[in-house]
């Protein structure tokens, strides 16, 4: 019996300290130009996510064209890295005007099964020449007809999102995703919703069924009274605490596992 106990000690041991483990390796934020934000409310934010984040290996701040080098560097390398943008998608990562719709350094960091992460203005759609992309951008990103037309929506945190968002609050999102769309899909779901009015989603996160890409959003909204900071800096430390999808994994086979110890 003590055997038994001292093997099951052992074994919830190792299970809790691989959960606590940070399974996110490098994050980079690209602030120095910005959508539906300022400049400056972008720097304040950056600021609580690298005080706040725990769960990455490593966080910089990088110009444009390092973007592109980071996105190349990271690509398909095995590990779960974030790039995270204000409404502005660096040229780096995907040239203006949809230029290169298939096989952008973006694109080919996502289809790694990496993850970008946006607030403020709609993902993938600013860049250079303001909105140059248009609703294309996130069309071409993900391979998608997805579309953040969704004015007005009133947010209501979910139970997930008072869960793991404590700093999210109700607000008014002009560009969520539509849950019907991402349902709708073949090749994509929702890991998340943190906050939604029932037909739309945002903060939320959605993953691709057959990379493992994650595409999150939040705040898509102009208003610097938002929590941006606060609320990325805890949707990244919930990747962190899953590791994407798989991290499910662990407390799946707990049971299983327990029982064949009991």
């Amino acid at each position: 019996m003590l055997k038994k106990c001292l093997i099951a000690t052992i074994f919830l041991t190792l299970v809790f300290s691989s959960l606590s483990m940070a399974q996110i390796d490098k994050i980079a934020i690209f602030n120095e130009l910005v959508g539906w934000t300022t400049v400056e409310a972008a720097a304040e934010a950056t600021e609580v996510i690298l005080a706040n984040v725990t769960s990455a290996s490593s966080i910089e701040v990088l110009n444009d064209e390092e973007m592109g080098a980071f996105a190349e560097a990271n690509t398909g390398d095995g590990n779960l890295d974030i790039i995270v943008t204000f409404g502005y998608w660096p040229v780096s990562l995907y040239p203006p005007g949809n230029a290169e719709p298939d096989g952008s350094v973006g694109e080919l960091f996502l289809e790694g099964g990496d993850m970008i992460m946006n607030t403020a203005d709609y993902i993938f759609y600013v860049t250079q020449g303001g909105g140059a992309n248009g609703d294309a951008g996130l069309k071409n990103m993900t391979d998608s007809e997805f579309d953040l037309w969704t004015d007005n929506t009133e947010i209501e945190p979910t139970a997930d999102g008072e869960k793991y968002l404590p700093s999210l609050e109700p607000f008014t999102s002009h560009r969520a995703f539509v849950i019907a769309q991402v349902e709708e899909n073949p090749d994509w779901e929702f890991l998340a919703i943190f906050g939604t009015n029932g037909d739309n989603a945002d903060p939320a996160i959605i993953q691709n069924l057959t990379y493992g890409g994650l595409v999150g959003i939040n705040h898509q909204v102009s208003d610097d009274t938002m929590p941006r900071g606060p609320v990325m800096a805890e949707m990244i430390e919930y990747i962190g605490a899953i590791g994407g999808s798989t991290a499910v994994e662990p407390a799946a086979k707990l049971a299983t596992s327990w029982g064949a110890i009991k």
